[in-house]
Protein backbone atom coordinates (compact mmCIF):
# COMPACT_ATOMS: atom_id res chain seq x y z
CA UNK A 1 0.00 0.00 0.00
CA UNK A 2 1.31 3.51 -0.79
CA UNK A 3 2.42 5.44 2.25
CA UNK A 4 0.06 8.23 3.36
CA UNK A 5 1.58 11.71 3.33
CA UNK A 6 2.06 13.42 6.68
CA UNK A 7 -0.46 16.24 7.11
CA UNK A 8 -0.61 19.36 9.25
CA UNK A 9 -3.21 17.60 11.41
CA UNK A 10 -0.69 14.82 12.15
CA UNK A 11 1.87 17.41 13.21
CA UNK A 12 -0.69 19.20 15.39
CA UNK A 13 -1.60 15.96 17.17
CA UNK A 14 2.04 14.96 17.73
CA UNK A 15 3.03 18.44 18.96
CA UNK A 16 -0.08 18.87 21.10
CA UNK A 17 -1.21 22.05 19.33
CA UNK A 18 -4.02 23.11 17.00
CA UNK A 19 -3.81 22.78 13.21
CA UNK A 20 -3.94 26.58 12.92
CA UNK A 21 -0.82 26.79 15.11
CA UNK A 22 0.99 24.51 12.66
CA UNK A 23 -0.07 26.78 9.81
CA UNK A 24 1.22 29.86 11.68
CA UNK A 25 4.51 28.13 12.45
CA UNK A 26 5.22 27.83 8.72
CA UNK A 27 4.07 31.38 7.91
CA UNK A 28 6.82 33.98 8.36
CA UNK A 29 5.64 36.85 10.56
CA UNK A 30 2.54 35.02 11.82
CA UNK A 31 1.76 35.47 15.56
CA UNK A 32 3.03 32.43 17.47
CA UNK A 33 5.26 31.92 20.53
CA UNK A 34 8.88 31.19 19.70
CA UNK A 35 8.96 28.00 21.80
CA UNK A 36 5.75 26.72 20.22
CA UNK A 37 7.11 27.40 16.73
CA UNK A 38 10.35 25.60 17.59
CA UNK A 39 8.47 22.55 18.95
CA UNK A 40 6.26 22.35 15.84
CA UNK A 41 9.20 22.68 13.45
CA UNK A 42 11.15 19.97 15.31
CA UNK A 43 8.18 17.57 15.17
CA UNK A 44 7.66 18.37 11.47
CA UNK A 45 11.32 17.63 10.71
CA UNK A 46 11.18 14.30 12.59
CA UNK A 47 8.02 13.25 10.74
CA UNK A 48 9.20 14.48 7.31
CA UNK A 49 6.41 17.00 6.89
CA UNK A 50 6.52 19.65 4.16
CA UNK A 51 3.70 22.21 3.87
CA UNK A 52 1.83 22.53 0.57
CA UNK A 53 3.14 25.87 -0.66
CA UNK A 54 0.61 26.19 -3.47
CA UNK A 55 -2.35 25.45 -1.20
CA UNK A 56 -1.09 27.92 1.41
CA UNK A 57 -0.55 30.69 -1.11
CA UNK A 58 -3.96 30.13 -2.71
CA UNK A 59 -5.64 30.16 0.69
CA UNK A 60 -3.90 33.41 1.72
CA UNK A 61 -4.76 35.09 -1.58
CA UNK A 62 -8.41 34.12 -1.24
CA UNK A 63 -8.66 35.40 2.32
CA UNK A 64 -6.97 38.71 1.53
CA UNK A 65 -7.26 40.17 -1.97
CA UNK A 66 -4.10 42.21 -1.30
CA UNK A 67 -2.10 39.11 -0.37
CA UNK A 68 0.33 37.87 -3.04
CA UNK A 69 0.36 34.16 -3.89
CA UNK A 70 4.02 34.33 -4.95
CA UNK A 71 3.21 32.62 -8.27
CA UNK A 72 3.39 33.86 -11.85
CA UNK A 73 1.46 31.87 -14.44
CA UNK A 74 3.25 31.21 -17.72
CA UNK A 75 1.52 29.89 -20.84
CA UNK A 76 3.62 28.65 -23.75
CA UNK A 77 3.03 27.08 -27.13
CA UNK A 78 5.64 25.00 -28.98
CA UNK A 79 7.57 24.02 -25.84
CA UNK A 80 9.32 21.35 -27.95
CA UNK A 81 11.00 24.17 -29.89
CA UNK A 82 14.54 24.62 -28.45
CA UNK A 83 14.11 28.40 -28.58
CA UNK A 84 11.13 28.29 -26.21
CA UNK A 85 12.65 25.66 -23.94
CA UNK A 86 15.69 27.94 -23.64
CA UNK A 87 13.44 30.96 -23.04
CA UNK A 88 11.38 29.21 -20.34
CA UNK A 89 14.58 28.26 -18.48
CA UNK A 90 15.64 31.93 -18.39
CA UNK A 91 12.17 33.05 -17.31
CA UNK A 92 12.18 30.53 -14.46
CA UNK A 93 15.60 31.60 -13.18
CA UNK A 94 14.79 35.31 -13.37
CA UNK A 95 11.41 34.94 -11.66
CA UNK A 96 12.91 32.86 -8.85
CA UNK A 97 15.70 35.40 -8.37
CA UNK A 98 13.00 38.06 -8.03
CA UNK A 99 11.11 36.07 -5.39
CA UNK A 100 8.37 34.52 -7.54
CA UNK A 101 7.70 30.94 -8.64
CA UNK A 102 6.55 29.94 -12.10
CA UNK A 103 3.40 27.89 -12.72
CA UNK A 104 3.74 26.58 -16.28
CA UNK A 105 0.86 25.66 -18.60
CA UNK A 106 1.51 24.38 -22.13
CA UNK A 107 -0.99 24.63 -24.98
CA UNK A 108 -0.94 23.22 -28.50
CA UNK A 109 -2.25 26.37 -30.18
CA UNK A 110 -3.65 29.84 -29.55
CA UNK A 111 -7.22 28.50 -29.45
CA UNK A 112 -6.40 26.89 -26.09
CA UNK A 113 -4.94 30.03 -24.48
CA UNK A 114 -8.21 31.30 -22.98
CA UNK A 115 -8.92 27.90 -21.40
CA UNK A 116 -5.43 27.84 -19.87
CA UNK A 117 -5.97 31.37 -18.57
CA UNK A 118 -9.19 30.33 -16.87
CA UNK A 119 -7.35 27.44 -15.20
CA UNK A 120 -4.47 29.67 -14.10
CA UNK A 121 -6.83 32.19 -12.52
CA UNK A 122 -8.05 29.46 -10.18
CA UNK A 123 -4.54 29.29 -8.72
CA UNK A 124 -4.73 32.98 -7.80
CA UNK A 125 -1.51 33.78 -9.69
CA UNK A 126 -0.17 37.30 -9.26
CA UNK A 127 0.43 37.85 -12.97
CA UNK A 128 0.38 35.98 -16.28
CA UNK A 129 3.04 35.78 -19.01
CA UNK A 130 2.01 34.38 -22.41
CA UNK A 131 4.80 33.29 -24.76
CA UNK A 132 4.32 33.57 -28.53
CA UNK A 133 0.53 33.46 -28.35
CA UNK A 134 -2.29 35.89 -27.78
CA UNK A 135 -5.37 36.06 -25.60
CA UNK A 136 -8.88 37.15 -26.51
CA UNK A 137 -10.16 40.65 -25.79
CA UNK A 138 -12.63 39.09 -23.36
CA UNK A 139 -9.92 37.40 -21.27
CA UNK A 140 -7.75 40.52 -21.41
CA UNK A 141 -10.68 42.40 -19.86
CA UNK A 142 -11.25 39.67 -17.24
CA UNK A 143 -7.58 39.82 -16.17
CA UNK A 144 -7.67 43.61 -16.07
CA UNK A 145 -10.88 43.64 -13.99
CA UNK A 146 -9.29 41.21 -11.50
CA UNK A 147 -6.11 43.26 -11.26
CA UNK A 148 -3.91 40.53 -12.78
CA UNK A 149 -1.15 41.99 -15.03
CA UNK A 150 -0.70 40.22 -18.37
CA UNK A 151 2.53 40.19 -20.37
CA UNK A 152 2.64 39.09 -24.01
CA UNK A 153 6.16 37.91 -24.78
CA UNK A 154 7.18 37.66 -28.45
CA UNK A 155 3.77 38.98 -29.51
CA UNK A 156 2.21 42.38 -30.15
CA UNK A 157 -0.60 43.68 -27.97
CA UNK A 158 -2.50 45.95 -30.36
CA UNK A 159 -6.03 46.64 -29.11
CA UNK A 160 -5.69 44.52 -25.96
CA UNK A 161 -4.45 47.06 -23.39
CA UNK A 162 -1.87 44.62 -21.97
CA UNK A 163 1.94 44.63 -21.67
CA UNK A 164 4.13 43.40 -24.49
CA UNK A 165 7.83 42.68 -25.03
CA UNK A 166 8.77 41.72 -28.57
CA UNK A 167 11.61 41.59 -31.06
CA UNK A 168 11.45 43.97 -34.03
CA UNK A 169 10.36 41.32 -36.55
CA UNK A 170 9.98 43.67 -39.51
CA UNK A 171 13.44 45.11 -38.92
CA UNK A 172 14.85 41.58 -38.68
CA UNK A 173 13.48 40.77 -42.12
CA UNK A 174 15.18 43.84 -43.54
CA UNK A 175 18.49 42.90 -41.88
CA UNK A 176 18.33 39.45 -43.50
CA UNK A 177 17.55 40.97 -46.89
CA UNK A 178 20.43 43.44 -46.59
CA UNK A 179 23.10 40.80 -46.01
CA UNK A 180 21.74 38.54 -48.75
CA UNK A 181 21.61 41.37 -51.26
CA UNK A 182 25.15 42.39 -50.32
CA UNK A 183 26.16 38.81 -51.13
CA UNK A 184 24.63 39.22 -54.60
CA UNK A 185 21.58 37.00 -54.19
CA UNK A 186 18.43 37.60 -56.24
CA UNK A 187 16.38 34.41 -55.87
CA UNK A 188 15.67 34.68 -52.15
CA UNK A 189 13.09 32.33 -50.61
CA UNK A 190 11.32 32.71 -47.28
CA UNK A 191 10.27 29.86 -44.97
CA UNK A 192 7.50 30.90 -42.57
CA UNK A 193 6.60 29.08 -39.39
CA UNK A 194 2.89 29.66 -39.94
CA UNK A 195 1.68 32.08 -42.64
CA UNK A 196 -1.04 33.33 -40.27
CA UNK A 197 1.37 33.96 -37.40
CA UNK A 198 2.21 37.63 -36.82
CA UNK A 199 5.85 36.79 -36.07
CA UNK A 200 6.34 35.16 -39.48
CA UNK A 201 4.30 37.86 -41.16
CA UNK A 202 6.48 40.61 -39.71
CA UNK A 203 9.72 38.93 -40.76
CA UNK A 204 8.35 38.20 -44.24
CA UNK A 205 7.13 41.80 -44.64
CA UNK A 206 10.54 43.23 -43.75
CA UNK A 207 12.23 40.92 -46.24
CA UNK A 208 9.75 41.77 -49.01
CA UNK A 209 9.96 45.52 -48.36
CA UNK A 210 13.75 45.58 -48.58
CA UNK A 211 13.82 43.44 -51.73
CA UNK A 212 11.22 45.69 -53.37
CA UNK A 213 13.59 48.63 -52.92
CA UNK A 214 15.95 46.77 -55.28
CA UNK A 215 13.16 45.89 -57.70
CA UNK A 216 12.91 42.28 -56.53
CA UNK A 217 10.21 40.04 -55.05
CA UNK A 218 10.51 37.14 -52.64
CA UNK A 219 11.38 34.28 -54.99
CA UNK A 220 9.41 31.54 -53.21
CA UNK A 221 7.36 31.17 -50.02
CA UNK A 222 7.29 27.95 -48.00
CA UNK A 223 5.95 26.94 -44.58
CA UNK A 224 7.85 24.89 -42.00
CA UNK A 225 5.57 24.90 -38.94
CA UNK A 226 8.46 26.12 -36.72
CA UNK A 227 9.88 22.56 -36.58
CA UNK A 228 13.04 20.82 -37.79
CA UNK A 229 10.99 18.30 -39.77
CA UNK A 230 8.91 21.08 -41.31
CA UNK A 231 12.08 22.96 -42.25
CA UNK A 232 13.57 19.84 -43.83
CA UNK A 233 10.44 19.27 -45.90
CA UNK A 234 10.39 22.91 -46.96
CA UNK A 235 14.05 22.60 -47.99
CA UNK A 236 13.30 19.53 -50.09
CA UNK A 237 10.52 21.38 -51.89
CA UNK A 238 12.67 24.45 -52.49
CA UNK A 239 15.78 22.69 -53.77
CA UNK A 240 14.04 19.99 -55.81
CA UNK A 241 12.78 22.63 -58.26
CA UNK A 242 14.35 23.11 -61.68
CA UNK A 243 15.02 26.74 -60.78
CA UNK A 244 15.91 26.74 -57.12
CA UNK A 245 16.61 29.67 -54.80
CA UNK A 246 20.13 30.93 -54.33
CA UNK A 247 19.36 32.00 -50.75
CA UNK A 248 16.84 31.12 -48.01
CA UNK A 249 15.70 33.16 -45.00
CA UNK A 250 13.86 31.14 -42.34
CA UNK A 251 11.62 32.59 -39.63
CA UNK A 252 13.39 30.42 -37.03
CA UNK A 253 16.72 28.69 -36.53
CA UNK A 254 15.05 25.32 -36.00
CA UNK A 255 13.55 25.44 -39.49
CA UNK A 256 16.81 26.75 -40.94
CA UNK A 257 18.65 23.73 -39.52
CA UNK A 258 16.03 21.51 -41.15
CA UNK A 259 16.65 23.24 -44.49
CA UNK A 260 20.40 22.79 -44.01
CA UNK A 261 19.93 19.07 -43.30
CA UNK A 262 17.79 18.57 -46.41
CA UNK A 263 20.31 20.38 -48.60
CA UNK A 264 23.34 18.52 -47.26
CA UNK A 265 22.10 15.01 -46.60
CA UNK A 266 19.27 14.61 -49.08
CA UNK A 267 20.39 16.67 -52.06
CA UNK A 268 24.17 16.96 -51.76
CA UNK A 269 24.14 20.77 -51.58
CA UNK A 270 26.24 22.87 -49.24
CA UNK A 271 25.91 26.33 -47.73
CA UNK A 272 27.32 28.74 -48.67
CA UNK A 273 28.77 27.07 -51.77
CA UNK A 274 25.39 26.40 -53.42
CA UNK A 275 23.11 28.77 -51.50
CA UNK A 276 23.13 31.12 -48.53
CA UNK A 277 21.02 30.50 -45.45
CA UNK A 278 19.87 32.72 -42.57
CA UNK A 279 17.84 31.76 -39.50
CA UNK A 280 16.27 33.76 -36.68
CA UNK A 281 16.65 33.51 -32.86
CA UNK A 282 20.28 32.33 -32.39
CA UNK A 283 19.50 29.17 -30.44
CA UNK A 284 22.58 27.39 -28.99
CA UNK A 285 22.56 24.78 -31.79
CA UNK A 286 23.04 27.52 -34.39
CA UNK A 287 26.64 27.96 -33.19
CA UNK A 288 27.51 24.24 -33.17
CA UNK A 289 30.55 23.48 -35.38
CA UNK A 290 28.48 21.30 -37.71
CA UNK A 291 26.00 24.12 -38.32
CA UNK A 292 27.65 27.56 -37.90
CA UNK A 293 24.37 29.15 -38.97
CA UNK A 294 24.16 32.84 -39.76
CA UNK A 295 21.14 34.20 -37.88
CA UNK A 296 19.32 37.17 -36.34
CA UNK A 297 19.89 37.02 -32.58
CA UNK A 298 17.11 37.80 -30.12
CA UNK A 299 18.58 39.38 -26.94
CA UNK A 300 16.47 37.06 -24.78
CA UNK A 301 18.22 37.82 -21.47
CA UNK A 302 17.47 41.54 -21.81
CA UNK A 303 13.98 40.88 -23.15
CA UNK A 304 13.12 38.51 -20.30
CA UNK A 305 14.55 40.85 -17.68
CA UNK A 306 12.41 43.67 -19.11
CA UNK A 307 9.28 41.47 -19.18
CA UNK A 308 9.73 40.30 -15.60
CA UNK A 309 10.55 43.80 -14.34
CA UNK A 310 7.38 45.17 -15.93
CA UNK A 311 5.04 42.58 -14.40
CA UNK A 312 6.70 42.90 -10.96
CA UNK A 313 6.30 46.69 -11.13
CA UNK A 314 2.63 46.27 -11.98
CA UNK A 315 2.06 43.67 -9.26
CA UNK A 316 3.47 46.15 -6.75
CA UNK A 317 1.78 49.20 -8.30
CA UNK A 318 -1.43 47.96 -9.98
CA UNK A 319 -2.53 51.34 -11.40
CA UNK A 320 0.34 51.59 -13.88
CA UNK A 321 -0.69 51.65 -17.57
CA UNK A 322 0.44 48.76 -19.82
CA UNK A 323 3.92 49.06 -21.28
CA UNK A 324 5.08 48.00 -24.74
CA UNK A 325 8.79 47.41 -25.42
CA UNK A 326 10.50 46.44 -28.67
CA UNK A 327 14.07 45.15 -29.03
CA UNK A 328 16.26 45.13 -32.12
CA UNK A 329 17.80 41.88 -33.30
CA UNK A 330 21.51 41.56 -34.10
CA UNK A 331 22.99 39.94 -37.19
CA UNK A 332 25.31 37.07 -36.21
CA UNK A 333 27.56 36.18 -39.12
CA UNK A 334 28.81 32.61 -39.23
CA UNK A 335 29.45 30.34 -42.20
CA UNK A 336 26.19 29.97 -44.14
CA UNK A 337 26.16 33.25 -46.09
CA UNK A 338 28.38 33.70 -49.11
CA UNK A 339 31.28 36.09 -48.51
CA UNK A 340 30.44 36.65 -44.82
CA UNK A 341 32.70 35.21 -42.15
CA UNK A 342 32.16 34.62 -38.42
CA UNK A 343 31.53 37.61 -36.20
CA UNK A 344 28.64 39.94 -35.53
CA UNK A 345 27.38 43.37 -36.46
Amino acid sequence: MPRRSVTSYDIAKAAGVSQSAVSRAFSPGAPIAAKTRERILNVAAEMGYQPNAIARSMSSARQDTHQKSGMVGVIVTRLEDPFFAHTIAHFSRHLQASGWHMLLFTVDNEVEVDGALNALMQYKVDSIIILSAILSKHMARVCRDQGTPVMLYNRGAEGLNVNSVQIENHEGGRIAADILREAGHERIAFVAGDPNDETSQGRAAGLAERLAEDGLEVFLHETGDYTFVGGREAGLRLFSRVERPDAVFCASDVMALGVLHAARHDLGLEAPRDFSLIGFDDIPAAAWPGHMLTTIRQPIRRMIREAVDIVIDQMNTPDQPPRVTRFSGALILRNTVRGAGPGST
